[in-house]
């Protein structure tokens, strides 16, 4: 059955992928603020949206309430590289940066706070089976391993990884407010996914998998098809793992 899915952050190698696969069969609205409003295909559209501000979230859902969303997936983020080239303060390789905190738990907690605020107001609809998935990561309720980041252009930001935990908390409480009202929440918390990392770094990562190998893009959106369909119904309030055995050590 066609599905009308809103998908939060549709400009980074997971977010073109699911947008991508997931106008194959349904109605897909992709918004970030990375993108422009347009209508790129008759299943797929596309919209300009800073999840920083909330006036604007508000409006976007809003303009959609006519048709309401079966489905919400809340997949933008403030990644550690992505601070780093936006941030202008000289902080923007420190750890402990304020900045990069406040801002990271602006975007990746309230601004995902504040999409299921507005679709639970806008969208809501007790007769009808709706989902939310909120992505999270590994790196939410386990930490990285430091020493893989040392010499690396790159590294795990604390600021990330409570942000992340913060959605599980989140996920949660709504997961049971909502349940009897058939809209299911969900946590999907990956692992790394191969982007072109150093041979270096990819090294050190697949000895922490026993699948021995990073994620691609496939792998991780199995397990959306899974959480928006009629099979998932019973699963509420989960975070989930597409990890390759990084949590089973």
């Amino acid at each position: 059955m066609k599905k009308k899915i809103c998908l939060i952050g549709g400009s980074g190698i997971l977010g073109k992928y699911y947008a991508e696969q997931l106008s194959k069969k349904h109605e897909v609205h992709v918004a970030d603020i990375g993108l422009k409003n347009q209508k790129k295909t008759d299943n797929l559209s596309t919209y300009y949206l800073n999840i920083d501000n909330e006036k604007k979230i508000k409006s976007f859902f809003y303009k959609h309430k006519t048709k309401p969303f079966d489905i919400l997936i809340n997949n933008s983020a403030l990644t550690t590289e992505l601070a780093m080239k936006t941030i202008k303060s000289k902080e923007k390789n420190d750890i402990f940066s304020t900045e990069i905190f406040d801002e990271t738990l602006k975007i990746n907690l309230r601004g995902i706070f504040l999409c299921c605020k507005y679709f639970i107001k806008y969208h809501h609809k007790k007769n009808l089976d709706q989902r939310v998935i909120n992505i999270g990561t590994i790196y939410a309720l386990h930490s990285p391993h430091h020493k893989i980041y040392e010499k690396e252009k790159f590294f795990s930001s604390i600021s990330y990884s409570a942000s992340k935990a913060g959605i599980i908390g989140l996920t949660k409480w709504l997961a049971s407010k909502y349940a009897k009202e058939k809209t299911n929440f969900n946590v999907l918390s990956p692992a790394g996914v191969f982007n072109n990392q150093s041979k270096t770094f990819i090294k050190k990562y697949k000895k922490l998998i026993p699948k021995n190998k990073m994620a691609n893009e496939s792998q991780i959106y199995s397990a959306i098809q899974f959480l928006i369909s009629k099979n998932s119904d019973y699963i509420i309030g989960q975070n989930i793992y597409v990890d390759g055995g990084f949590t089973s050590w």
